[in-house]
């Protein structure tokens, strides 16, 4: 058994339930257990309960017998309804199917089959067996013996259940003024990038502006001075604590230098205590906190620290976030300041577009999550002048996976900057990541007024892969089309649900598409770098020689990253040693046969 999901549709009594199961006899014997919890848990009798998890595991074995190799790795599925007078259980099956009798009788005793589907019949009182290609249903009921009847509702636990909503509401308040806050901040200092040329004044407010974000009492900014690590400036300034240089990464007498050699945050809690020798113990009372080591490109700048003194709440994860992206507004400021002794513009060009790159790298993940059978693979080549291009795939629960591809208007450290904005504001948004089309009109509403104020704009494409459904939700402000071959070779593009991109229209809204993704296809999300990459004679790649050229590569059964590979090899061949002009950014959703 995978997972399940369950829930409660008001006002009606149902209960429902839906559960996964590996194609194999043990996986089938622990979902049937695991059902007879449940139904027992909504008051089905003992007797009833034997007889239900007899007839799931017989159903279950059939299913598992009679699977082909190609489809024993496709789960049997195990869906429950459970109403005031009646039990409905639906198992789906990949196997050849076969024609349900009108009719069976309990075979003989020399006969190796038929007593599952003898059992099944009887011991239910309505059987049907559904038929389609590569799937079929078993749909079985059974009248309840003692029926049950919702219990009214009771007037303490409705109260009870009013004020914790209440409390979820104010919860939910506070967290958006929060978010709201941390927007501003960040486009107040993303504007000031490159024109306020007095550091110490700019950490100031940076820091006194994270402080109160991240609801922390004292921060330390340490600067790198050729090797040695220097403070720079601690807030509150009237409690300033004297704190000596660090001129080694000797781990053991300081978080700051193990955030600094780990290149990793360092949580300051009970479990994670100072050693006698930190200088951090210059802060009475320091409880909770959080080092951040940060730097441009593979060179180190400094770390920040935060630590609470008045509680021992962690930082939530929201409050990280703001501390990684303002750092990072601080981190280009640095830069910045020290590239204003440079003498020639030739270098500070240079150093702009390098510090663009990183931002626009440090966007990309790490690595992507995987929800098997379903893989991804992505490529992001930067062209001579920084982009904004960026993608993300983010985790849905155990709903699936939600895929971003955007490419901000321009190049440089804006263009990179309008992406990482734009990435933490689509990160703030989890409850939308299932219907793109509210989740581009959310991010919309918030951008808008910057985006336009210094005349930007965005397009970008969200996919919502449903796992479940083996389904594709796809919306557009702008992009390009979503590209699909399925598993036949026919070529699919989704064009229809475009909308305008970010920037424009505050109340613009987006039309959402639906596309069927079975086992063997092949999806295809990228920027304009790919249809307009050029040969040596100036023509473009273009759209339809990629939607010839995407039936040809996902021909034959191989991994994401191999499609990813062979798209890589067909657009070097076409430039022909022809630098790209922009940068080339694509991600390949393949569902594994």
């Amino acid at each position: 058994m995978s997972h399940f999901r369950s829930h409660t549709p008001q006002p009606a009594y149902r209960q429902s339930l839906q559960l996964k199961s590996a194609c194999d006899f043990a996986a089938v014997r622990e979902t049937a257990q695991f059902a007879r919890a449940w139904l027992s848990s909504h008051q089905v009798t003992a007797a009833e309960l034997d007889q239900w998890e007899l007839v799931l595991v017989e159903a279950g074995n059939n299913a598992v017998e009679h699977a082909p190799e190609s489809a024993g790795k496709l789960p049997l599925v195990f869906e429950f309804s459970v109403g005031e007078t009646e039990v409905e259980a639906r198992i789906t099956d990949h196997t050849p199917g076969f024609e349900l009798p009108e009719q069976i009788d309990l075979p003989d005793l020399e006969s190796e089959g038929g007593r599952g589907l003898f059992l099944i019949k009887s011991l239910t009182d309505h059987s049907a067996y559904l038929r389609s290609a590569g799937e079929n249903q078993l749909i079985l009921r059974k009248r309840r013996s003692v029926p049950v009847h919702p219990a009214a509702p009771d007037a303490l636990a409705l109260q009870r259940q009013l004020a914790e909503s209440e409390i979820a509401v104010n919860e939910m308040s506070e967290e958006l003024a929060s978010s709201y806050e941390s927007l501003v901040a960040m486009f107040r200092y993303s504007a000031e990038l490159g024109t306020n040329a007095d550091l110490p004044e700019f950490a100031g407010r940076l820091l006194a502006d994270l402080l109160s974000l991240t609801e922390t009492d004292a921060a330390v900014l340490r600067l790198f001075q050729g090797s040695r690590l220097e403070t720079f400036l601690v807030l509150p300034v009237e409690s300033q604590p004297r704190l000596p240089s660090l001129e080694d990464l000797d781990m053991s007498r300081s978080v700051e230098l193990e955030a600094v050699k780990t290149r990793e945050d360092v949580w300051l809690d009970r479990t994670h205590p100072l050693s006698p020798a930190d200088p951090l113990r210059a802060f009475p009372g320091a409880l909770t906190g959080l080092v951040h080591a940060f730097g441009s490109g593979v060179h180190q700048l400094g770390t920040v620290t935060l630590i609470r003194t008045r509680n021992d709440m962690p930082l939530r994860s929201a409050q990280v976030n703001i501390l990684h992206t303002l750092i990072d507004f601080l981190a280009i400021q640095i830069v910045n300041t020290r590239l204003l002794d440079e003498r020639t513009q030739s270098r500070i060009t240079r150093r702009e577009l390098e510090i663009g790159a990183n931002i626009q790298r440090s966007l990309l993940p790490v690595s992507l999550p995987s929800s098997s059978p379903f893989e991804l693979a992505a490529s992001c080549t930067s062209a001579r002048e920084v982009g904004g291009d960026f993608y993300d795939v983010l985790r849905v629960s155990n709903e699936g996976l939600l895929l971003i591809i955007a490419d901000v208007m321009g190049k440089g450290v804006p263009a990179a900057l309008f992406a990482a904005v734009l990435r933490t504001a689509v990160r703030s948004m989890p409850d939308l990541f299932t219907n793109p089309a509210a989740l581009l009109s959310a991010v919309n509403r918030t951008l808008c007024e910057d985006l336009s104020r210094v005349d930007m704009f965005v397009t970008v494409r969200a996919v919502f892969l449903d796992t479940h459904r083996h389904r594709l939700m796809s919306a557009s402000a702008g992009h390009f089309p979503l590209l699909y071959c399925q598993p036949d070779a026919t070529l699919g593009s989704v064009a229809a649900d475009s909308g305008l991109p970010l920037g424009i229209d505050p109340g613009a809204e987006y039309a959402q598409s639906i596309t069927l993704f079975p086992a063997g296809a092949v999806a295809l999300l990228y920027t304009d770098g790919i249809t307009e990459s050029q040969d040596p004679s100036g023509n473009m790649f273009g759209m339809e020689r990629l939607q010839k050229l995407l039936p040809a590569l996902v021909s034959g059964n191989v991994p994401a990253t191999k499609l990813r590979d062979k798209l890589l090899v067909a657009l070097d061949a076409y430039r022909s040693g022809v630098p790209p002009t922009d940068d080339q950014t694509f991600l390949v959703l393949r569902h594994a046969l």
